[in-house]
């Protein structure tokens, strides 16, 4: 029974239950009732990838090509992009489920099964339990009061990004490094007043799991101090003035990552495999204000509560410049590699879920900070703390429901869909507007071409063109209706291109809508078609950003990457009518192509 000193175990164990409770509901049933079968998509085809090839096809090294992440090498080999750290995560859950699938006549024996999808959930609860009953043991073994300690757990559990990724999107990698690295940051801790071999070296295994899942989360090691702090240098030298442990640790932590190297050498029969071609770090061009503060992602906008974290941080200078120090290098530091990435909002989700790693360090200087709150500001930091979570929560229902978009949010459909819940605002929001592929070397315009209908042009073709008065330049618009299914297209014919490079579009338009809602069921097409008639690429779009004004022209833009094209590929993009019930007026279309220089 839980005694009435003990609220932040109250927190963990609610935080976990209202988990349980959004992930029944919103991915076990979710709108249709097979919300679990979104639980295999995006980068957790890659980390599910390995146990299915393992386990179940042993295809290992000649899977079949799934372009989010199997490669091929120079040899006809594949190999799966990713770091395996998630998939030894998930293994566990993936044999119970399975186990169940194989009993079970009517189930699907490929592992996507609803049992698999159930058990990797379960999976995530039990790693959001571990992480926080961590945490929480690390801040009062630091000497954070209970108080301070229950409201900082129920700052993250509830005020960021946490719960999405623990209920909603459990395959991906954060709650399992959150999990791991909240562990490591107790065991460090301990190691700091005193621990055991066998600690020194469940530590290092810890840190070697951390950096199986996402390498550069081995800036871990930076928090040292901040779990240690002026007891840093005398753990450090422990450590060193003892060889043979130090030497175990290194053994077992390199042991834990070895997992990977002895994967690649299975599919590729090389001890390295780079599965990222096409994908690095701008260290020249890190994104750093939008990576903080931008509408797209920005950790502050998307989880305000994270502002005492960094307050905290600050605040800690004047007693414990050691401590404070150290966060100040971790905040830099990652947040420097964070930006750097080539894609630095890391695609679609929910706010910047590449921090959820981190939280169990930016945990440390909130609850520092709230301990030493007390009077009126400590009121004022609990209401504060309430309304990021009401916020928070608000925002994660919208996301899920579709009212924020999944891909690029700006300060425009923030601002639209701000606190607003009406079933009108759900697909709404459309658009395509993404970063240029990885160009470290910068790109060439290969390409480029205005039409403005009133002749004909060399790229953009076809489509139904008549003359309007409501022309927004010449007489000459392209239009449709409930009979025009395909309106003009912009064609790239093989060889028009060139092949082996990342292609960059920039597409803009004049758009005009006569009646509300007119235009909100044409699609922006982007296709790749191999010289066998196969597809190579395709992505469909919503081509309204936001919800256009009617009997006005307006400009519309999209930015579309496309990865490098073959010989005898055709690119194409176009607008589909699909339901033909769109009916709208195109007119001066623009394109401009660009091309990633070698590097």
């Amino acid at each position: 029974m839980l005694r009435r000193s003990s609220p932040s175990l109250l927190v963990v164990l609610l935080a976990v239950l209202v988990t349980a409770v959004v992930s029944v509901n919103g991915l076990w049933i979710g709108e249709k009732g097979d919300g679990w079968k979104g639980v295999v998509r995006s980068d957790v085809k890659g980390y599910y990838g390995y146990l299915q090839s393992l386990f179940i096809r042993g295809d290992l090294g000649n899977e079949p090509f799934v372009w989010e992440y199997v490669r091929y090498t120079d040899d006809g080999r594949t190999v799966n992009k990713y770091f395996c750290g998630t998939s030894v995560m998930m293994a566990p859950w993936f044999g119970i489920g399975h186990a169940i699938a194989l009993r079970d006549p009517e189930a699907p024996k490929d592992g996507l099964s609803i049992h698999e999808m159930r058990a990797l959930s379960i999976g995530a609860w039990v790693y959001l339990l571990i992480g926080l009953l961590a945490l929480r043991a690390l801040l009062l073994g630091m000497g954070v009061r209970e108080g301070a300690v229950a409201w900082t757990l129920a700052a993250f559990a509830f005020g960021t990004q946490l719960m999405q990724y623990a209920a909603l999107q459990p395959g991906w990698s954060h709650i399992h490094t959150f999990c791991m690295a909240s562990v490591f940051l107790l065991a460090v801790h301990r190691l700091a007043h005193g621990g055991t071999v066998k600690l020194w070296l469940a530590a290092a295994a810890l840190l070697g799991l951390v950096v199986l899942i996402r390498p550069v989360n081995g800036l871990l090691l930076l928090a040292i101090p901040v779990v240690a702090g002026k007891d840093t240098w005398a753990l450090l030298r422990g450590l060193f003035q003892r060889p043979l442990v130090l030497a175990g640790a290194v053994l077992i932590g390199a042991a834990v990552v070895g997992i990977q190297p002895l994967l690649w050498h299975v599919q590729t029969g090389h001890w390295f495999a780079y599965g990222y071609q096409g994908e690095g770090f701008h260290w020249d061009r890190p994104e750093v204000f939008k990576v903080l503060f931008g509408f797209r992602r920005g950790l502050f906008l998307w989880a305000p509560v994270l502002l005492l974290a960094a307050l905290g941080t600050l605040a800690c200078w004047r007693s414990d410049r050691l401590r404070s120090g150290g966060m100040l290098l971790y905040w830099a530091a990652n947040t420097y590699v964070i930006s750097s990435w080539w894609i630095w909002y890391y695609g679609s989700g929910f706010g910047s879920r590449v921090f959820v790693d981190h939280y169990p360090v930016l945990a440390i200087p909130m609850a520092l900070l709230l301990d030493r709150t007390h009077g009126r500001w400590w009121s004022l930091t609990r209401a504060y703390i309430v309304a990021c979570i009401v916020l928070l929560g608000i925002q994660m229902w919208q996301y899920h429901v579709h009212i924020l978009h999944h891909e690029s949010m700006d300060r425009r459909k923030y601002a639209f869909t701000f606190l607003r819940f009406g079933e009108e605002y759900r697909h709404l929001l459309g658009g395509n507007y993404q970063s240029a592929p990885f160009n470290p070397n910068g790109m060439d315009v290969v390409l480029e071409e205005s039409c403005d209908l009133e002749r004909e042009c060399t790229w953009w073709k076809g489509g139904r063109i008549e003359e309007r008065p409501e022309a927004f330049s010449g007489r000459r618009v392209c239009v449709f209706n409930d009979s025009t299914e395909y309106g003009i297209t912009f064609v790239a014919e093989p060889g028009g291109l060139p092949t082996g490079r990342a292609l960059f579009l920039e597409v803009g338009l004049q758009r005009y809508e006569a009646s509300a809602g007119a235009s909100h069921t044409l699609l922006g097409i982007t296709e790749v078609k191999h010289a066998d008639g196969s597809s190579g690429y395709y992505e469909p779009f919503q081509i309204n950003p936001m919800p256009p004004v009617p009997v006005q022209w307006e400009q519309v833009e999209y930015r579309i990457p496309v990865p490098p094209l073959e010989e005898g590929d055709r690119l194409s993009f176009y607008f589909w009518n699909k339901d033909r019930d769109a009916h709208v007026l195109i007119d001066d279309v623009f394109m401009r192509v660009s091309a990633v220089r070698p590097y």
